[in-house]
């Protein structure tokens, strides 16, 4: 049997997202998702998790968008000169001093920890922590709060479990652009038959704030779309497949 964690990226971006995230784990089959802790936004997520009795996601680390928790004079590597997040990650970490990575993502631990929602698992935002960078750092956080990280490759997930750290057996992140349709999220599903998979999303609902602030805008109505076809849920049930969260994989 193959256990299947559908997780849904960028909850706290804009309310759009928001929504949508919430609308896929409610009426969809997205079991999992991960939370902007320093947006405009993140606290609209956080209401609206709670008001749908979803008690527990998890932390989408982010050091590319938006600006850092801690004062921009605490963490100069990490920010341009407007004391912003630089956006591109291979980019922007070609800047960063490990010891202030380390202070910025405890400080969104942390912030997260205040919320009162239990925390599923850490991934990142636009991939940062699978550069040689940050992966360390986002390691021993993993392993401080006993929760899984998302792996990325098998580069990433051999350094995961090699410091014995909890990760899934495979990812996908071809659910994404052109390949976000019914037919490419069922290949992807057939392709791995046994273990745990994670295949990545980013289901909104429409909205302009998306199209002035992200390239990835009109695609993520037509994930929503996919990720809520009954079509999908007779598909999984047919190919025995088992949805799970990443609460599952720590069991």
């Amino acid at each position: 049997m193959l256990n299947l964690i559908i997780n849904a990226d960028d909850l706290g971006l804009t309310p759009g997202c928001n929504q949508g995230i919430i609308k896929a784990l409610t009426d969809g089959i997205v079991t999992d998702t991960t939370l902007l802790i320093n947006t405009d936004y993140t606290q609209h997520a956080v209401e609206l998790v709670k008001l749908h009795n979803i008690n527990r996601v998890g932390l989408h680390l982010n050091l590319t968008w938006g600006q850092p928790l801690l004062p921009s004079r605490e963490v100069p590597s990490l920010v341009d000169e407007n004391g912003r997040f630089r956006r591109k990650a291979a980019e922007a970490v070609t800047y960063m001093k490990p010891s202030e990575i380390k202070r910025e993502l405890t400080a969104q631990v942390e912030k997260f920890q205040a919320t009162g929602l239990g925390l599923t698992h850490l991934d990142s935002h636009h991939h940062v922590h699978t550069y040689p960078e940050v992966l360390d750092i986002a390691i021993d956080l993993a392993r401080e709060v006993g929760v899984p990280l998302r792996q990325g490759n098998m580069v990433v997930c051999q350094a995961i479990r090699s410091a014995c750290a909890i990760t899934t057996d495979a990812i996908s992140l071809d659910f994404y652009e052109q390949g976000a349709t019914l037919e490419k999220l069922q290949e992807i599903i057939k392709n791995q038959r046994y273990g745990t998979l994670e295949i990545m999303c980013h289901p909104a609902e429409p909205e302009q704030l998306l199209y002035d602030i992200s390239s990835y805008n009109v695609w993520r109505t037509q994930e929503l779309s996919v990720l809520t076809s009954a079509v999908m849920r007779e598909f999984l049930e047919a190919n025995n497949v088992r949805l799970m969260g990443f609460d599952g994989l720590q069991a």
